[in-house]
């Protein structure tokens, strides 16, 4: 074999080698790339998680707010109770819970909020109205069973969320 021959040989061997050698290093990076981009979904779906829970959080507190503002309406309050209320205030206060209910109705699978809300908002426009002052307790009653109610999924939701942080 002449010397051009052999020279050429040697430089196809080597520029081979070179091939395979970076098509391992190739496929290396394309594995690590793959799997930071899986750990970077799995950290997006956890912050997802994580603020639909502090959201949830938030909103059990509203949720609370209201209960103890309507809880003077309640079955086991004595008539009186309700004597010289300033039920606007009270109003407000559920009023404030259902615009937050609203703004996180993506935490909810089920429509708990539009449900909620469709309850509550005649309910609410019967308890402010002062011609209708005396059904004030047995409105203030109703609010407060259906605040209770939702409460009651805004925690299970909550509990559901809080066990796969």
């Amino acid at each position: 074999m002449d010397t051009p021959t052999l020279w050429g040989l040697i430089i196809t061997g080597i520029g081979t080698v070179a091939t395979i050698w970076s098509t391992l290093i190739a496929v290396k990076q394309a594995k690590s790339a793959k799997t930071s981009a899986d750990e970077a979904k799995r950290v997006q779906g956890q912050l997802i998680n994580q603020r639909k829970t502090s959201d949830l959080a938030e909103l059990k507190v509203h949720c609370e707010k209201a209960m103890k503002c309507m809880e003077k309406y309640g079955p086991s309050s004595a008539p009186s109770s309700v004597m010289g209320v300033r039920n606007e205030s009270d109003a407000n206060e559920v009023q404030t819970l259902i615009l937050e209910a609203n703004k996180s109705k993506g935490a909810f699978l089920k429509g708990e909020v539009d449900i909620f809300v469709s309850k509550v908002t005649p309910i609410l426009e019967k308890f402010v109205d002062p011609q209708q002052s005396s059904g004030l307790k047995g409105n203030g009653q109703t609010i407060l069973m259906e605040v209770s109610s939702f409460h009651a999924v805004v925690k299970a939701n909550l509990d559901s969320k809080r066990e796969h942080v």
